[in-house]
């Protein structure tokens, strides 16, 4: 991991381009501050109902790609990108399409935007909405707040220490997060340096007006060198399913895309088929124990949280599974995990604690779990290669198959051919077969390269990513969910 050095810097010269938004800006905002106070806005603001909606949880929760899907009806290299701007419709269209977050432009020379898209935007969406703006007042804080953005767009380039450090601390007393737009190593330092909420890095050279994806690859990987992990957020240039995957590889969660689907007929139409190309993983984050370790893998984006009722360091009782399943998102499946427990006991646990599926280890006989299947769906644990004799007999009912190891928990890999042989083998007319997961001794590192070599429609993980049995690592479980979600994508190109 390169050092970033931490030393004081000021904003470089901009652009000529960019300088003259920025005179023109400055003048704007004087004008502004004359109609309208900082405390008059604050003061509204206490005053409003309309609760803020959280940006950066928006993008960190996301099951799919988090795009932030942006509006903008021009821009300074290419001019005006589309004649019909009803913000209303491309913003409903946009979360209809399943967008994460919405990026309205409001720089009215350049960019043809105005202040009053944000409302018109927020109006017609919940989604959380960035303003996307050249930013370098507390002033235009508080007047993007009261406007009705959720989070600001402040971009290193244009401003120095001292200037990023109160623009930021202004936003945190309005109640807004914080995207800072960075192009270099040094200014990701300072954009972390100063706690901004998520990093975008931008693939678009402020001088030429180039864009280049490898920006991205080179910094994207200094986003996990800081004490507190930032969410990162690739800006400029992305496409296709292919541009998303080479993004997520190099370390990003969130993708800032605007220019390819306003050049489209149908941006929302164009939104929903990258997403549907975008080929996503059911991740499964076993070895729940407490409430906390769960909510934080919904957080970030697992499919299925699993509770071992069976013979572990990770086993919870019935009374501590009814605490915590009631308090997940309702998308989130809970899964119980048995070995060798009476199939009657199974159903009762399972009623008792609100679960979504059984994952079945052990020696149970076939046609009475048909029986159970009847009344929850349920997992058969396969321990390969030997296992795979058996699978014929539950493949007719069970919804997924999980390939592990004999010893669940053991951190021990599986061999990836027999387990890619055994997914070739089932019936594609089969549920199962397009949703066995794969497990045995996977975690952040190696979850990619295993779906990849054998096919698997997801991935399962217990010890992989614990501190310690029974305890999970927030980061390591993030860097999991991000691995996996990296390698489905890159199904894609």
């Amino acid at each position: 991991m390169p050092e970033l050095a931490a030393t004081a810097s000021a904003a470089p010269p901009l652009p000529s381009v960019l300088e003259e938004i920025v005179r023109r800006r400055r003048r704007a905002v004087a004008a502004a501050q004359r109609k309208l106070s900082v405390r008059r806005m604050a003061s509204e603001l206490r005053m409003s109902h309309d609760p803020r909606r959280e940006f950066g949880a928006a993008l960190r929760s996301a099951r799919r790609p988090a795009v932030i899907a942006e509006l903008k009806r021009a821009s300074p290299s290419k001019g005006r990108l589309r004649e019909d701007f009803d913000v209303a419709a491309l913003a409903a269209a946009y979360e209809q399409a399943g967008a994460t977050a919405l990026s309205v432009l409001t720089e009215p020379t350049q960019f043809e935007g105005q202040l009053e898209y944000l409302a018109q935007a927020r109006r017609a969406t919940r989604l959380p909405i960035l303003r996307k703006d050249f930013i370098f007042s507390n002033y235009q804080i508080w007047e993007s707040a009261h406007a009705g953005a959720d989070a600001v767009l402040l971009i290193a380039a244009m401003l120095d220490d001292t200037e990023l450090e109160q623009l930021i601390l202004t936003a945190r007393r309005a109640n807004l997060a914080v995207l800072c737009e960075v192009h270099t190593a040094e200014e990701l330092r300072r954009a972390s340096r100063f706690g901004a909420d998520c990093i975008g890095v931008n693939n678009r050279d402020l001088h030429t007006f180039q864009v280049d994806l490898a920006v991205g690859e080179r910094l994207g990987p200094l986003l996990g060198g800081f004490q507190s992990e930032k969410l990162g957020v690739a800006e400029s240039g992305l496409r296709t399913a292919a541009d998303l995957a080479r993004m997520a590889a190099a370390g990003f969660s969130a993708f800032l895309i605007g220019e390819s689907f306003m050049r489209e007929p149908d941006p929302g139409a164009a939104l929903k088929q990258l997403l549907d190309e975008c080929q996503m993983p059911f991740v499964k984050i076993c070895g729940m124990t407490n409430l906390n370790d769960a909510r934080q893998a919904c957080a970030v984006g697992a499919s299925a949280v699993g509770f071992v009722f069976a013979a572990s360091p990770r086993r919870v009782a019935a009374e501590t599974v009814r605490g915590i399943a009631p308090l997940l998102p309702a998308e989130v499946q809970r899964v119980g995990v048995f070995a060798d427990v009476p199939l009657s006991q199974v159903q009762s646990l399972a009623h008792a604690c609100g679960l979504h599926a059984v994952q079945l280890h052990g020696d149970y006989d076939p046609a009475a779990a048909q029986r159970l299947a009847g009344e929850i769906p349920v997992w058969r644990a396969l321990a390969l290669p030997g296992g795979a004799e058996s699978a014929a007999a539950w493949a007719r009912f069970v919804e997924r198959f999980v390939l592990d190891n004999p010893v669940g928990g053991s951190g021990r890999s599986i061999d990836w051919d027999a387990a890619a042989a055994f997914i070739r083998s089932l019936p594609p007319q089969l549920p199962c077969a397009k949703a066995t997961l794969l497990a045995g001794g996977l975690n952040p590192e190696n979850v990619a390269a295993g779906v990849r070599a054998t096919g698997a429609a997801g991935a399962d993980v217990c010890s992989g990513v614990e501190s310690r049995p029974g305890q999970k690592s927030p980061v390591a479980v993030s860097n999991f969910c991000r691995a996996a979600r990296s390698a489905f994508w890159s199904a894609a190109r």
